[in-house]
């Protein structure tokens, strides 16, 4: 190669090296600002990595702030995510990705003022719908690979810390079907990820039988919230009488706003007490038996 083809053909290659980091600052800096808007909680991502081939790209060290009260720094980390989109997606609207696997997550469940944390997060988010976010997504699968759910010493029926491990759930079509708005808002995905790892964690057996019920209360009322759609893709993802119970509810989400109790009559109605327990105040787990 001659000196001048060298000298051009090292400074293409260094161009486009910058090109390529660049667009990985870009994008880690896109994804936090609009995460923490979208959320309305302080959210961090430590890198992002686009693939030069292969149309994928890899997060690491994502991680969602705890709403405002609680003690655990994070309510939400993530140790990695493998995102499968195709370049030209990443201008589409909404932006169509293949799948995500989500390696490791981790949630912490605590109670504040009897509010638990991922109930008030909810509540705490914009309510404008999906339409008016920059970034919107259809997903057609999200894998959650070894997550784990630890549940803070003060939630109903615990003294002591408990860690439940998730082996692996998987959501589909996230983002489409009818009410979708044209995909899924940032905290759309971030709250069916939410309400999926806890309502798989409140079929667990190490998990007393009062704050279950707690936590079928409040998954239900998110998952509703979220609207009929995300409802019953929580439900095919979420083991047991819970995933029952919200499939059953998701013909009518907004009852289980309204009446937790009488609409989840049948599912996680039951489990709460049915009729005894309809006036339990909405978040709260109803008082045990005596």
């Amino acid at each position: 190669m001659k000196p001048v083809r060298r000298v051009l053909f090292v400074v293409i290659v260094a161009a486009g090296l910058l090109a390529y980091f660049g667009l990985d600052r870009f994008l880690k800096h896109t994804i936090e600002s609009q995460s923490s808007a979208s959320l309305r909680l302080a959210t961090t991502l430590q890198s992002a990595r686009l693939a030069v081939f292969g149309g994928k790209l890899k997060l690491h060290d994502y991680q969602i702030a705890s709403p405002k009260g609680f003690s655990a720094p994070h309510m939400l980390e993530l140790g990695g995510l493998d995102v499968d989109v195709k370049y030209g997606q990443l201008r589409n609207d909404p932006v169509h990705i293949e799948s995500i696997a989500l390696d490791k997550p981790r949630l912490v469940i605590e109670q504040s003022n009897g509010t638990v944390n991922f109930k008030k997060a909810m509540e705490g988010m914009p309510k404008s719908r999906s339409s008016d976010e920059p970034l919107r997504m259809v997903i057609n699968e999200l894998k959650l690979q070894d997550a784990q759910v630890v549940l803070h010493p003060g939630l109903p029926g615990l003294q002591h810390e408990i860690v439940v491990p998730v082996p692996s759930l998987l959501l589909k079509n996230i983002g489409s079907g009818q009410g979708a708005d044209n995909g899924a808002a940032i905290k759309d995905v971030a709250m069916v990820v939410i309400t999926a790892l806890a309502g798989a964690a409140a079929e667990s057996g190490a998990v007393p039988a009062q704050l279950k019920a707690l936590l079928h209360l409040n998954v239900s009322q998110v998952a509703a919230s979220l609207g009929a759609e995300a409802q019953k893709q929580i439900a095919a993802a979420v083991p047991g009488e819970l995933g029952q119970g919200l499939s059953k509810a998701a013909g009518d989400p907004e009852a289980v706003i309204k009446d937790p109790g009488k609409a989840l009559q049948g599912g996680v109605g039951d489990f709460l007490g049915g009729k005894k327990n309809d006036s339990a105040p909405a978040g709260r787990a109803p008082p045990p038996k005596r």
